[in-house]
């Protein structure tokens, strides 16, 4: 159980020995072994011990806030995290140019190749949508990415095959 959701309106999650346990109204709802959380969200009402808190911020274990409907309140995150490690490596990704262009044409080509492999399919099936056209838009275009050195003309090309990949859709829905 990496992550331990806290969902029962009030409710308490405390800790005892080497356990940590919900519980409601002197019920126990839950006992789970120390070592097997990861993270806690926790929703609504609900109520940690300081102890239990204590435990989680020592094991560096984050424990996120969240309102009864889902929204994200806040996070407790430990002293020592390792997000804050994660957070440095991909603050130095960020300033990398030739990284981002690279992840950029990436996700680029896969939006388009999945287009199109949508298209096919679908053409496959259904030949009288005569879709020919724009599977041969969506292929090159998919091979002018490579070509691109600029993240703003990926931008370019991804908008041109969306509309490319809608004017085929809509032929689908005839």
């Amino acid at each position: 159980m990496p992550t331990l959701y806290l969902l029962e309106q009030g409710s308490k999650l405390s800790k005892t020995s080497r356990r940590l346990v919900v519980e409601k109204e002197r019920q126990v709802l839950l006992e789970i072994p120390e070592f097997k959380v990861e993270r806690v969200f926790v929703f609504g009402n609900v109520q940690i011990t300081t102890q239990a808190l204590k435990f989680l911020l020592q094991n560096n274990i984050d424990v996120s806030f969240f309102n009864l409907r889902g929204r994200f309140i806040g996070k407790l995150i430990p002293f020592e995290s390792k997000n804050v490690y994660l957070r440095i490596a991909q603050y130095e990704k960020f300033k990398d140019e030739e990284f981002k262009l690279k992840i950029a044409k990436s996700i680029v080509k896969t939006k388009i190749k999945n287009s199109r492999t949508l298209l096919q399919k679908f053409y496959r099936n259904h030949p009288e949508t005569k879709l020919e056209e724009e599977i041969k838009r969506l292929d090159e275009i998919y091979q002018e990415v490579e070509r691109k050195t600029k993240i703003s003309s990926l931008l370019g090309l991804e908008g041109v095959s969306s509309k490319i990949y809608f004017s085929g859709f809509s032929k689908c829905l005839r």
